[in-house]
């Protein structure tokens, strides 16, 4: 990997974390992330106020109960991370979850805020609706959402795409993050709405939209090397399901999605329903937000 290629990795991480089980496999990933990109990993708990009975019993128990619980927090964590290579630290905050990793991100000058579960709520429950629409527009910075264990880097990434701003600011994010691994641009359509000179044949990897993904890979700027990764594949079908489905047939690691930002609401690519896009997938999902125009080149 050569000098110009590290300067663009991420040197400083970001996870949101509540330190429990449940927040395992988003520290899986984090930890290899930092451990690939030679970063600095930011943990951060964000306490809303208490949600449980032991929680009482140390908010009860005044500052001092808080003081010690933030000790062992820290002692845990640096034995958990004790020669790993990289620098780590763990931060506390209160208030709104996501106002405050915003706050953080923005105050830390993260590269990439990574998502762990908060209290009660599943990863899914938390980052899905409103909270991941609040905070994928107020980060201005990608964030990761991790379902999977971290086994191994990101190897396969699908990139589904509506040819737009968005699309290519998710590809350019993605070529530039990942610099080794397989890109997938994907095409989900509507039967019999495409002109047939762009559309696909159905099938594996390696299927092109003619002249029209050609002159979306331009369009990306992508640097020769990058652009060899990058295979075009399209399928037939609503946009929700074909990309859920590729996703469970092709092996994918990471799905990269560009959000069009839009006021009153967040819209996908493909204008599909942002929460249930991402309720399907069963892969790891970067969220990727541009205020460009939602027109398509």
């Amino acid at each position: 990997m050569n000098d110009s290629l590290d300067a663009s990795l991420p040197k400083k991480l970001l996870l949101a974390t509540d330190l429990s089980a449940r927040c395992d496999r988003p520290l899986e990933r984090a930890r290899q992330l930092a451990a690939q990109w030679q970063a600095a990993l930011e943990l951060l708990t964000v306490r809303e106020g208490p949600q449980v009975p032991a929680e009482v019993v140390q908010w009860l128990a005044g500052p001092e109960a808080s003081t010690e619980a933030e000790f062992d927090a820290r002692r845990d964590i640096a034995r958990e991370f004790d020669g790993c290579g990289f620098p780590v630290s763990l931060h506390f905050a209160d208030g709104d979850v996501a106002e405050a990793i915003a706050q953080a991100a923005g105050r830390m000058d993260s590269d990439l805020v990574i998502a762990g579960a908060a209290r009660a709520n599943t990863l899914g429950e938390m980052f899905l609706g409103s909270t991941v629409e609040r905070l994928a527009r107020s980060l201005g910075r990608p964030l990761l959402v991790v379902r999977q264990r971290a086994r191994a880097p990101y190897h396969r990434i699908l990139l589904p795409t509506d040819f737009s701003a968005a699309a290519r600011l998710a590809l350019a994010t993605a070529a530039r993050l990942f610099p080794e691994a397989q890109l997938i641009a994907f095409h989900a359509h509507e039967a019999g709405l495409e002109a047939l000179a762009d559309a696909a044949p159905a099938g594996g990897v390696g299927g092109n939209l003619g002249p029209r993904g050609e002159r979306f890979l331009d369009a990306c700027g992508l640097p020769p090397q990058a652009r060899a990764r990058v295979v075009i594949d399209s399928a037939p079908g609503a946009p929700q399901a074909a990309i859920a489905r590729y996703v469970r047939e092709h092996g994918v690691d990471l799905a990269v999605l560009g959000l069009h930002g839009q006021a009153g609401m967040l819209r996908l690519f493909v204008g599909s329903k942002g929460e249930q896009l991402l309720r399907s997938l069963d892969c790891d999902t970067l969220l990727v937000c541009t205020e460009a125009s939602d027109e398509n080149t």
